[in-house]
């Protein structure tokens, strides 16, 4: 073993005139001693959900075989050039009491929390993305993104599935505008310069507000006092965000024009979203996030497929053929999409791998068959390594449907860095996920 380099802190701060400027990853931070090969830095490790409503068919999209040996379906085919870097899994349920029946807000409630949701008002459980944020989030300006291609309003069945803490559903963003402007500015283009000068003033301003909330706290009572700190709850937020911002190196981003608005084409808004999502991810943004590719029982056309019934319409096929064939082929474009983004995160190189190799995305539905409402042996896919704890290239078939998909996500969450014992209706993590 010999010394190839010497080995300096990767958080080291130059100081100098009144001002510190934290360095980029350089190779110095690496690790200074290597036996037969180099040990490369810890890579980030991140955690994304994407998901579509309303199900799948599943006879077109349950793929031929088991294991390494299986063939991609219809509804997948798109993915093939992927196929080395996911995992397929069926059996997987959502359904934390079975002796109710199926419906949508039954399914958008407990996918992500494993919680039946309480019937007449919004209470089940904190999400899995919100758990992992706790401790991803706390190295990044955003702890999530909430985002959809489509209007996720508030109230019984338009709520999105993720929830901070049992009656907090979380809203999500679907203008590719706005997300631009809370990810990167007003300005027309990505521009560091900027975004710093305006978290210094931000920083300035937060300061001052301190101030006068600290004389205001010297002049109330007890109960004032608590609520007083609720409410500075957020600003607690706001500061340990632009604290991260400030002591972050720019990153050397594409150069990227602020989207107009939200697109006319449902297709187009899906890209543009994947977009924002690849570029927050590449600049460290956030390294927890969940986009809905539309609310759920939305009803939303497709007229790029020459599909003219709504999206509900045809999940509620009763197995009648037309219908069928319309959601198979709404499947496919589904995958078509997802393989979009994919080729992005994996074109996006870091360390020695891609953002694809570091991340763990799950994509799937909280439906299986929507004609039932089913949330039973659910469409699950889950991609990217974790930084290589995760394997990919199989189809796992779990027996039946009796294996909770929060099993999974206690599973995700281990292989991030967040283990947790008990998640949800979990009982236990999936040990054929491991690598």
């Amino acid at each position: 073993m010999i010394v190839t380099k010497k080995h300096i802190p990767r958080r080291t701060i130059l100081r100098g005139a009144g001002t510190a400027l934290a360095l980029p990853l350089l190779d110095a931070m690496v690790p200074a001693l290597r036996a037969e090969r180099t040990t490369a830095a810890a890579p980030v490790r991140r955690l994304g959900f994407i998901m579509y409503p309303l199900g799948v068919d599943q006879d077109r999209w349950k793929p031929k075989g088991e294991g390494t040996d299986f063939q991609l379906s219809e509804a997948l085919a798109p993915l093939e050039r992927h196929k080395s870097k996911f995992v397929i899994m069926s059996g997987l349920s959502s359904d934390p009491d079975r002796s109710k029946p199926g419906f949508h807000d039954r399914a958008i409630g407990s996918f992500m929390t494993g919680v039946e949701i309480t019937k007449g008002k919004v209470h089940v459980g904190i999400s899995i993305d919100q758990l992992a944020a706790q401790y991803l989030g706390k190295e990044t300006q955003f702890a999530s993104l909430e985002l959809a291609a489509e209007k996720v309003a508030a109230g019984s069945n338009h709520i999105g599935p993720v929830f901070k803490t049992a009656t907090t559903p979380l809203p999500f963003d679907y203008n590719p505008r706005s997300v631009f402007e809370r990810l990167f500015g007003e300005g027309g283009k990505i521009d560091p310069v900027a975004t710093a000068a305006k978290q210094t003033a931000d920083r300035s301003a937060l300061d001052a507000v301190n101030e006068r909330l600290a004389e205001l706290k010297k002049q109330l009572g007890h109960a004032d006092r608590a609520k007083l700190d609720e409410y500075t709850e957020s600003i607690r937020d706001i500061e340990r965000r632009i604290d991260v911002a400030m002591r972050k190196q720019p990153k050397d981003l594409p150069d990227v024009t602020r989207p107009a608005g939200v697109p006319d084409s449902w297709v187009e808004n899906v890209k543009l979203m994947f977009d924002l999502q690849a570029l927050a991810i590449q600049a460290d943004l956030t390294r927890v996030w969940t986009f809905l590719y539309g609310r759920e029982a939305t009803s939303m056309n497709f007229p790029h497929l020459n599909i003219t019934m709504g999206h509900h319409e045809i999940s509620h096929h009763n197995f009648e053929k037309e219908k069928l064939d319309a959601l198979a082929q709404i499947n496919v474009d589904q995958s078509k999409l997802f393989a979009y983004f994919l080729d992005k995160m994996d074109h996006l190189k870091e360390g020695n791998g891609s953002l694809l190799d570091h991340s763990l995305i799950l994509y799937g539905s909280n439906l299986s068959v929507p004609t039932s409402h089913s949330q039973r042996d659910l469409p699950i896919i889950v991609a990217g390594g974790a930084a290589g704890r995760i394997k990919g290239g199989r189809y796992l078939k779990f027996p039946g449907d009796e294996t909770p998909l929060t099993n999974l996500y206690l599973t995700m969450l281990d292989k991030i860095g967040v283990p947790t014992e008990k998640f949800g209706d979990s009982t236990g993590k999936l040990n054929r996920l491991e690598v």
